[in-house]
């Protein structure tokens, strides 16, 4: 089993450099701890407007997704925080995490050519309020 907790200070270092956005002002995030206490998921959340945040997500153990954490994570900021759109970015050259975040069921809407560096493609995807339940239900189908 998993519990959920508040990002904290402690936790950024647990989360791996590559998986981990840079800290802005307005950070909050949910991270799922195993049985020995240890950060094993973060959904990091940033950017926030009236209506949106844009979401990082870094996974070490996919069990996470069995006990709760996708909706951990459109509960926190559905509901909690009263948004109704998350964003998403993610470099095109990364299939596994776009593969993923489909699964979640998160849409392209966008491409920004070079956005990530030159040859590399940024990737901009959504999960709308609307959407919720039903790609939790479904497995993003």
């Amino acid at each position: 089993m998993f519990k959920f907790v508040s990002l904290q200070t402690k936790h950024w270092n647990h989360i791996p450099e590559k998986a981990r956005p840079r800290a802005c002002e307005d950070t909050k995030g949910i991270i799922a701890i195993n049985h020995r206490n240890e950060p094993v998921a973060a959904a990091l959340f940033d950017t926030w407007s009236f209506n949106s945040c844009q979401i990082h997500i870094w996974i070490d153990n996919p069990f996470v997704l069995k006990h709760g954490f996708q909706d951990e994570i459109f509960n926190h900021v559905f509901d909690t925080c009263g948004r109704n759109v998350i964003i998403g970015s993610t470099p095109d050259d990364n299939p596994k995490a776009l593969k993923f975040i489909k699964h979640m069921g998160f849409t392209e809407v966008a491409r920004i050519k070079d956005g990530y560096k030159d040859g590399i493609d940024y990737v901009i995807t959504e999960f709308r309020k609307d959407a919720y339940p039903l790609a939790v239900v479904s497995g993003g189908q």
